[in-house]
């Protein structure tokens, strides 16, 4: 009944395969959720057309009890009516240190270093006032228009929707100057802000 893909990690797709009934529905959301493995995903519901509107809600409520987050892309106008949805911006005014993880619906701002072993996933864009070392996951929904951009670059990894540039530790030194990580031609690159 339910089809779930990864998008870019944390963020899984779900597809509802085929009409059911909700009791169905909320059976294979139970069985196939039950663990441990999604706990702090976002999800997106790919056909929300498939099943009646008051469906979506009960699924949307059945992931939040498994520790998912519902991350939509509304207007501008539907998020000063909602106080629920997420902030577009989020600005973060510290360093992160290696295992500390930021997750957001938008664009995130960090006002300091991003270091090795720590991890920055945005729906949007990415900025980093400082040096980013750790991993930056930009476009997490698939959006390779998104962008990464860095004081200094010397990340151990940036996603760019599902683009993924890997860097040995070695590798990758700043010149000294602002760089902009976005998709080229299908390739992640950086350039000189």
């Amino acid at each position: 009944m339910l089809e779930i893909r990864g998008v870019t990690l944390p963020v899984i797709s779900i597809r509802i395969k085929e009409k059911t009934s909700l009791k169905d529905l909320r059976e294979d959301l139970r069985k196939k959720f039950r663990g441990k493995l999604f706990q702090g995903s976002y999800f997106i519901i790919e056909n929300p057309e498939k099943v009646p509107k008051t469906w979506i809600k009960e699924i949307e409520r059945a992931l939040s009890e498994r520790e998912l987050e519902n991350i939509r892309k509304v207007s501008a106008d539907d998020r000063r009516h909602k106080k629920s949805e997420v902030e577009r911006l989020l600005i973060v005014d510290r360093h992160l240190r290696s295992g500390q993880k930021i997750e957001h619906g938008g664009d995130v701002l960090i006002l300091g270093d991003v270091n090795r072993d720590a991890e920055v996933v945005a729906v949007g864009n990415i900025i980093v006032m400082g040096t980013l070392r750790g991993v930056a996951i930009a476009g997490a929904l698939g959006d390779e228009s998104a962008v990464v951009v860095a004081q200094r670059m010397e990340p151990q990894q940036i996603r760019i929707g599902k683009k993924i540039a890997i860097s040995e530790e070695s590798e990758r030194r700043s010149p000294g100057y602002p760089e902009v990580a976005k998709v080229e031609d299908g390739m992640i690159v950086l350039e000189k802000v």
